[in-house]
């Protein structure tokens, strides 16, 4: 390899093949390899870099499955456009070979284009016009080689007459360069050259061994093997031909000595020769066993033809650009002014806001100088404004550009008329064509439009391709689909807007993604395309809640839009009832709503069809899958949520391979993404769909025959409940937070309790624990109501699972404050649960341990502790003893030890839970916060303030983050941090923690649940320090009123309550009602199943002191 550094303008002779074998014909060629230049912008072609002699050569092969004139037309137009000291080029391949009585063409024989007096050299000869009667006449001529090659050529014909060909000698240095089983490829087959008579047809196989000899076309054999080189006519067009008669035909008729396909892609737009090797004869008997040879000796033939042409030659050469730019410029083409057309344009009624994306467009797509070619993307879902984007830009800066032009890039037909339909609009183009192939012939019209758009000095225009949603690079199985880079101009400079729903189509340009319009422009579209903007009322429709309500509904998607305010004007209906009607009846308003003209793909029932039926032909799973995902809340999606359906029994085939592995959704979403359907979220692997994409899908998974949409819904529910991780698992809030939406979605659908499949009420059993964890009771309550009947009907009373639901159950009563109804669940469950697994299952200890914590809240402390101990012996056997669910009972019984008094053996067991859960569950998990807020009670209670208030704030920091500032756990440990607060003397930050934990209570739990009392009654303390015995006094009413209702007269809360009013009726003066408060608390502690007597003996030193106050009192009254 020669390693010297080179540059685009030192290469001067371009070399463009069709084949991949052709191209590898013609790098054996060369005798030095250079090293890759860098591409150009807005280059597609692959290149091969290399010399022969003294001449720098580029090659240049058309696209793999992209053959014909029309591509062969942009690879040499790009290559120019790259390669600006290029003087002429070749086109060397393969081709048919068309023997005749004057040409006597053998297979391995070489055909040169040559011109005549009438003809360049290479004859179109499927263009021109068809005439009455069935008759055609071709029409137009290609331009002949470059003199410097026709000069060339005759200097190695008069060479050729005394002289052998080089032929065979780069022939065989080729060979030498290759290993013997790759050099195969190129070897001369040892098979006859057989050429059948025109009327007879190939037997179907791959060779001609079972052909009738009998129907050869006898010729005498040939002495030497050589290749006999024909100079003469070739034939074109952009079809293969299989037909010996057809090829005898084009022989009588045009003289031609070859047929192929590209050589008139070239001709008027890279100055070239055609070299062809004959490796057929253009009959039903071809195939590929001459290619490679063929190849070959036509490569050795450009070679040798190349070394005739002397350096200094090439340097006395004009650039074919500038050859080009002389043959354009012949034309009487004064300018380039071409005005804007709106013919094929769609009409814009209404259009609002996108200034930021026109902005950036115009600073992309603006022409400057120097110029080089520009393309851009606007790509996004189907109704999202792209075609109207493109024409405001249009309108905006027609006066910005010399020529706009709108083509339709619905598929590769239409845009091909689009494209050849400006002809009649350019500068010089009219009468001097009119008889010619430009106005006749689709695909030549075409050509010259390109021809023109890339003509020198002509670079200040914009084309717009609209609507380009079938886009293929390469050939494949979708037929419809094409690549719009055939019809760019070649040369390197003016500006391309393209509009898609494709994704993919930004590896052609610099990509504009279109998102919804904000709800400010949102609501002035829906205004202004009901005509409700031109009514008096219009400011207050803009504040008025169903309007912000509509617009939000239908999240800044035009289309959805402007359809809403074509039906409320053309109906009268106001913005409430078409909410209405949106969220109630979505289908039927759908089938009556239509788009305005500006949205030709239909209105919301239609629109996405056309991309939903693409991705059902390329991937019928993805189709189903997104009609899956719509069952799901619109805003995140993960695999991890969908591979979650795996636990259905009934899940279908489909939907198991798609979530048998992360490669195989991602392949899944691929094609939806494509289509702009399914949206990607910067977080890698989240998605997300437009709302009312969502509702088009629900509504299509409705009527689809082969969709079950009451599945999906199933389906869907149990990957949201089988998602949800136990409260015990790392991280778990965070993930039930996202959980959480998706819950919200699919708990109302019509879930009947005669549904006897187990695993959907598992599924709302997870959902039930889901609002529980998130402390949102009211829900988890509905849940567990739900999965209770169905799980009672489908699998019976005592059936683990049902049971599992009444424990929980139990637990959400509890956390309600309704004790009895609590206790009920648990000793029914405790009971069937130990005669089902018996007394030492986890599933019964783990009712036992709530038991506990039940008779804890009851004051029932003996209890409590006799069923914490059972759980942490039984959990410690089965479990081990640093198991989460063992450490939780060790916690707890360090609140029993608390409330005993037994603070040394409390913190004992607060210093174990929070040891343990911190090693298990990290230090932020809200299991390990619940022991570091019981320390910070611990500290509380013995004194130390200091310390309670760094456990309080570092739980209160950690549930602000996990859970959220509203969760009633945090809300629990802000009533805590109050305290504190309070016995510090920090009365104004105690009061804010107070009412903060008391509004959060009542808002989350009621006005009279236990939780909230204990705040109110706190605040009733905090009031009284304060000196403000009034309010103080109201707290405290209502915190023993609710008490006494919730837990009855004699519970320790309770009668904290009656003490604290005793003791302010105490500081009131008021001695009779503080010591009937006083007596009834001493009373009450007397029965209680645990005795506290510290508080008794404390209630006893009280109503002595009350005593002797009041007989001091009566003396002083004697007195006076």
């Amino acid at each position: 390899m020669d390693t010297r550094t080179r540059s685009h303008d030192d290469y001067t002779v371009g070399w463009i093949s069709a084949l991949p074998v052709e191209t590898a014909a013609a790098k054996l060629m060369l005798d030095n390899i250079h090293p890759p230049l860098p591409r150009l912008p807005m280059d597609q072609n692959a290149y091969i870099f290399g010399s022969i002699g003294e001449h720098n050569i580029v090659i240049a092969s058309l696209p793999t499955g992209s053959y014909g004139n029309t591509s062969a037309t942009s690879v040499g137009m790009q290559l120019l456009s790259s390669f600006h000291s290029i003087r002429f080029g070749f086109m060397v391949g393969i081709g048919g070979g068309v023997p005749s009585s004057h040409a006597d063409i053998r297979l391995g024989d070489i055909v040169v284009s040559q011109p005549t007096d009438t003809s360049g050299g290479v004859i179109q000869y499927d263009l021109g016009k068809a005439l009455s009667g069935g008759q055609f006449k071709r029409t137009g001529m290609l331009n002949r080689p470059p003199k410097v090659l026709l000069t060339a050529l005759a200097t190695l014909q008069a060479h050729h007459l005394t002289e052998d060909s080089q032929i065979n000698g780069f022939y065989s240095n080729l060979q030498a360069k290759m290993a013997p089983h790759k050099a195969a490829k190129f070897t001369r087959p040892t098979q006859e050259d057989c050429l059948f008579q025109a009327e007879y047809d190939h037997i179907a196989s791959d060779t001609c061994i079972d052909c009738d000899r009998s129907k050869l076309f006898l010729r005498p054999l040939r002495e030497y093997q050589e290749p006999v080189i024909h100079y003469g006519l070739i034939g074109s067009s952009n079809q293969v031909v299989k037909d010996g008669k057809r090829r005898d035909q084009l022989a009588r008729d045009l003289g031609i000595y070859c047929v192929e396909m590209e050589a008139a892609g070239l001709m008027n737009d890279f100055p070239c020769l055609v070299i062809r090797g004959i490796c057929d004869y253009a009959d039903s008997h071809k195939n590929k066993e001459w290619q490679g040879y063929a190849a070959a000796v036509a490569a050795a033939y450009a070679k040798e033809l190349l070394l005739v042409v002397a350096i200094d030659q090439i340097n006395r050469t004009p650039t074919a650009r500038d050859t080009l730019a002389e043959s354009v410029h012949r034309i009487d083409v004064p300018r380039f002014d071409v005005p804007l057309d709106l013919t094929a344009v769609p009409v814009i009624t209404s259009f609002v806001g996108r200034q930021d994306e026109l902005d950036q467009l115009w600073q992309y797509l603006r022409p400057t100088n120097p110029q080089s070619r520009k393309v851009a993307v606007i790509h996004g879902l189907g109704g999202m404004g792209k075609t109207q984007l493109a024409i405001r830009f249009a309108r905006d800066h027609k006066d910005d550009f010399t020529a706009i032009f709108w083509l339709s890039g619905k598929d590769r037909g239409t845009l091909l008329q689009s494209l050849s339909s400006i002809l009649p609009r350019l500068p010089g183009s009219g009468e001097s064509h009119a008889d010619g192939a430009i106005n006749d012939e689709v695909e030549q019209r075409a050509r010259y439009v390109l021809k023109w758009l890339a003509t020198e000095g002509n670079s200040r225009w914009l084309i717009i391709f609209d609507n380009i949603d079938q886009y293929s690079p390469f050939s494949g199985p979708i037929s419809d689909a094409y690549d719009p880079v055939e019809f760019f101009p070649g040369a390197d400079h003016g500006s391309i807007l393209i509009t898609s729903r494709l994704q993919r189509l930004t590896e052609l340009g610099k990509a504009f993604p279109i998102h919804r319009l904000d709800l400010k422009d949102a609501i002035q579209l829906l205004l202004q395309s009901s005509h409700l903007s031109m009514k008096n009322t219009a400011k207050e429709l803009e504040r008025n809640p169903d309007t912000v309500a509509l617009a939000s509904r239908l999240d800044g998607l035009p289309l959805a839009i402007v359809i809403a305010g074509a039906f409320i004007r053309e109906t009268g209906t106001d913005i409430t009832e078409y909410l209405q009607y949106y969220t109630e009846s979505w289908s039927e308003l759908q089938l009556q709503s239509n788009p305005e003209r500006q949205y030709q793909q239909g209105n919301l029932l239609q629109t996405w069809m056309i991309s939903y039926y693409q991705i059902q032909k390329r991937d019928p799973h993805a189709a189903k899958l997104l009609l899956f995902l719509a069952h799901f809340d619109n805003r995140d999606i993960w695999y991890e949520l969908i591979k979650s359906s795996h636990h259905s029994p009934d899940i279908p085939v489909w939907l198991e391979k798609t979530i048998s592995s992360r490669l195989a959704f991602r392949v899944g979403v691929k094609n939806l993404i494509g289509f702009s359907l399914l949206e990607t979220k910067e977080q890698a692997g989240m998605y997300s769909i437009h709302p009312v994409v969502q509702d088009w899908c629900i509504h299509l998974s409705s009527a689809e025959k082969n969709t079950d949409s009451f599945q999906l819904s199933e389906l869907a529910l149990i990957a949201v409940g089988y998602n949800i991780p136990s409260s015990n698992d790392r991280n778990y809030s965070e993930l039930q937070q996202r959980l959480i939406p998706h819950a919200n979605h699919v708990r109302h659908g019509d879930w009947s309790s005669g549904n006897n499949d187990i695993t959907v009420w598992g599924a709302f059993r997870g959902l039930g624990n889901l609002y529980y964890d998130q402390g949102k009771l009211k829900e988890a309550e509905e849940i567990y109501q739900r999965a209770l009947v169905g799980c009672e009907k489908a699998l019976g009373l005592d059936h683990t699972s049902t049971l599992s639901t009444v424990n929980n159950l139990g637990n959400l009563y509890y956390k309600q404050g309704k004790l009895k109804e609590a206790e009920e669940m648990y000793q029914r469950a405790l009971a069937s649960y130990e005669k089902a697994l018996g007394p030492d299952h986890t599933s019964t200890l783990d009712t036992v341990h709530n038991l506990g914590t039940l008779y804890s809240d009851q004051g029932k402390l003996k209890k409590a502790e006799e069923m914490y101990q059972r759980a942490l012996v039984g959990c410690e056997k089965a479990l081990g003893p640093d198991h989460t669910s063992t450490l939780s009972t060790v916690n707890n019984l360090g609140g029993i030890y608390k409330n005993q008094g037994k603070l040394k053996e409390a913190e004992e067991m607060y210093q174990r839970a929070l040891a343990g859960k911190e090693k298990a569950l990290g230090p932020d998990h809200t299991s390990t916060l619940g022991a570091v807020n019981n320390l910070g009670l611990l500290y509380s209670g013995q004194g130390k303030l200091i310390e309670a208030e760094e456990m309080y704030q570092r739980a209160l920091a950690g549930c602000e983050k996990a859970l959220g500032p509203d969760h009633t756990y945090t809300l629990t440990i802000i009533n805590n941090l109050g305290s504190v607060y309070k016995d510090q003397g920090k009365l104004k930050e105690a009061e804010e923690m107070y009412q903060r934990a008391l509004i959060g209570k009542e808002k989350a739990l009621g006005l009279d649940h236990t939780s909230t009392l204990s705040t109110v009654n706190n605040i009733g303390l905090l009031y009284s320090a304060q000196g403000k015995l009034i309010e103080a006094e109201e707290m405290y009413q209502r915190a023993l009123v609710g008490y006494e209702k919730a837990l009855g007269p004699d519970h320790t809360s309770t009668l904290s309550a009656v003490t604290n009013l005793g003791n302010l009726y105490y500081d009131q003066g008021k001695l009779i009602e503080a010591e009937e408060m006083y007596q009834r608390a001493l009373a009450g502690y007397g029965k209680a199943p645990s005795p506290d007597h510290t508080r008794a003996w404390r209630l006893t030193e009280r109503l002595n002191a009350l005593r002797v106050a009041d007989v001091n009192a009566h003396i002083l009254h004697d007195y006076k």
